[in-house]
């Protein structure tokens, strides 16, 4: 499996910074005359796993940090109530695991650092019970081989957890889906046990339906999942079709609220059996399935084409964008969380011994951009916009401690106006104003 660095995340990914970056208006697929772009979340941070450790502090702060980013509040707690309207002290919140590949399940850490949020939610004097939360998928036995303890009834205090075949539970006969002409009947964890419902999902490809991310974690909801295989195993309509049966047939209407992808570990080919093969170190949150998966594919072919492996597509996303679905849009607006463990330790370090110039300044088709290094390192140099926009990449490079200068020629169409010169390395980033004549 392999390990990806913050040089090797900001090279298949386009993340060169610190903190929080926000790329509106990505060139993604927009469906015509569909909805405004819908967020999506991504948090990164190089330090969330070690081999094959998860840093669970780590990935605390990168739960927070999304949820507080994608609600606009603050306090995490307010920011998960948020979330679902109407909540009581007594609602049963249930989260929707990935559990099918042992090897690559959704993590019993990252599940925990969603709970860990949800029991920060005040009522009163009181907070919300762990107990009010359900984890399941489809077995007891593929719950306790990706690692969750099967809930015995002792413990009023702990998360309760199992599959649809536990004993008591089992398929909703009453509320049949009709998924594309097929009959399924969905878990009575589903329809009779869970007010509110988070998506877990993992990131993986798979090998006909391309990948498997939060829509198609459902799959594991209903009691036929290898019937919904249609059209050359390419599961087209049938994922778009079990989810809006999910939508619009399960009581309360619309219990589904919030769609998340463990991407610490993920299955970039040969999905989606077996160990991960790299870990990108970061997750996913949004409320659009569409959105969420969208990039979820695009993340995925970043790094299969660094790799020299073909790139994916998954026809069912964009049919879910459509009518009769219309469950999201594939119109992104990306907004990026970088390195949120670190961000106060590595904000307080000064980069290149604080000497950045570049001259001419301002400029028309090249400058030379000086610095000095006081450490040999990974450097990456963008053009950014005022936006936060990569606009061009000028270097990307290991180069010695000491003084440097990077000759920068435009050699794309680019609009005059102020632009910033970023320069990053492991020890943080330094920016310069420039101005850019036509």
């Amino acid at each position: 499996m392999k390990d990806i660095t913050r040089r090797d995340f900001i090279k298949y990914c386009g993340v060169g910074a610190l903190g929080l970056v926000l790329k509106p208006n990505l060139i993604y697929g927009k469906i015509p005359g569909g909805q405004r772009a819908s967020d999506v979340i991504q948090c990164f941070d190089e330090n969330a796993t070690s081999g094959s450790s998860i840093n669970e502090q780590v990935l605390q702060s990168m739960m927070d940090a999304s949820i507080r980013q994608l609600t606009g509040i603050t306090d995490v707690g307010e920011a998960w109530k948020s979330v679902f309207p109407g909540i009581t002290e007594n609602s049963v919140i249930s989260i929707k695991v990935n559990v099918i590949n042992e090897y690559l399940p959704t993590h019993p850490e990252f599940v925990n650092s969603i709970v860990n949020g949800l029991t920060k939610m005040q009522f009163g004097s009181g907070f919300f019970a762990r107990n009010n939360v359900i984890v399941w998928d489809r077995t007891n036995w593929e719950l306790t081989d990706g690692g969750f303890t099967i809930y015995d009834g002792t413990d009023p205090n702990t998360v309760r957890c199992f599959g649809t075949n536990h004993s008591g539970v089992g398929y909703d006969y009453t509320m049949p889906f009709d998924v594309d002409g097929i009959t399924s009947y969905p878990s009575r964890i589903l329809t009779e046990m869970t007010d509110y419902l988070i998506n877990a999902a993992v990131l993986k490809d798979h090998s006909g339906a391309q990948i498997t991310l939060t829509m198609k974690n459902h799959y594991g909801s209903v009691h036929n999942p290898g019937s919904l295989h249609s059209s050359g195993y390419t599961c087209n309509p049938d994922v778009p079709a079990l989810n809006q049966q999910i939508r619009d047939v399960v009581v309360p209407n619309n219990i589904q609220k919030i769609f998340l992808v463990d991407g610490l570990y993920a299955k970039i080919y040969w999905g989606p059996s077996g160990p991960p093969n790299f870990a990108p170190n970061l997750m996913l949150m949004s409320f659009d399935p569409v959105a969420c998966d969208w990039h979820g594919q695009a993340l995925i072919n970043d790094i299969r084409v660094s790799q020299q492996w073909p790139s994916v597509y998954a026809s069912y996303i964009p049919t879910a964008a459509s009518a009769p679905y219309s469950l999201g849009t594939t119109d992104v607006n990306l907004i990026e969380i970088n390195n949120p463990s670190g961000i106060q330790e590595l904000s307080t370090i000064t980069p290149f011994n604080g000497r950045v110039k570049v001259t001419p300044n301002p400029f028309r088709g090249r400058t030379m951009i000086y610095f000095s290094s006081a450490v040999a390192s990974p450097v990456h140099i963008d053009l950014i916009d005022p936006a936060g926009r990569v606009t061009d990449r000028i270097f990307n490079g290991t180069l010695p401690s000491g003084e440097h200068r990077i000759g920068y020629i435009i050699r794309k169409k680019i609009a005059g106006g102020n632009y910033f010169i970023r320069i990053h390395n492991n020890a943080g980033s330094s920016v310069k104003k420039v101005t850019i004549f036509n």
